[in-house]
This record gives structure tokens, C-alpha cells and sequence, in this order.
């Protein structure tokens, strides 16, 4: 599995076989693939201007991941991971 933000930027996590799964409740806050499919999800990745210190944001309702410009693809793999492992979800109890 990789994750394209950018031709500069490629995260891959071979040794974790949940990662789809976990990347997909991030970014969607459900671990359901859509009716239509993957092809009808449209993520919408958007730079920030926040620094390297930031973690990605992800807005579930609009399937928009905010992600600070990274100098290099261990950081970005590193603050994604982060902000996946961080990650709560939606909670009604």
C-alpha cells in the first residue's frame, strides 16, 4: 500500500497490514468501504503552511486531509503515522 500525496512524497507502510484500514478511518471517520467503491471516494489533500512540528488534520466530513509541507518523506511518514496512532473517532457513549 502507498499513500501519494506528491511525485516528492510517498509513504508506504509494508509491514503493517492494517494501514489501509486505519488511513481510511482517519481520513473518512468510518472503516466502511463506500456503496460505489474506492473509485467514488474523493479525498481532497490540501497543503498547509504550519510547520514540520504539526500533525496531519483530517476532516471527516468533508474527506479532506490538511498536511503541513514536510522536508522529507521519514517526516511525513512519521507525523501520518502519528496522527493515525492519536487518532479517537466519533464516540456517542
Amino acid at each position: 500500500f502507498a499513500f501519494s500525496c506528491s511525485p516528492r512524497h510517498e509513504v508506504a507502510c509494508p509491514n503493517c497490514p492494517t494501514f489501509p484500514l486505519l488511513l481510511l478511518v482517519f481520513l473518512t471517520g468510518s472503516d466502511r468501504i463506500p456503496i460505489y467503491g474506492m473509485s467514488s471516494l474523493r479525498i481532497v489533500i490540501q497543503s498547509t503552511a504550519s510547520g514540520e512540528q504539526y500533525l496531519p488534520v483530517a476532516h471527516t466530513c468533508y474527506n479532506l486531509l490538511d498536511l503541513p509541507k514536510y522536508s522529507s518523506k521519514e517526516i511525513l511518514s512519521a507525523r501520518l503515522v502519528q496522527a493515525i496512532d492519536h487518532y479517537e473517532g466519533f464516540s456517542l457513549a
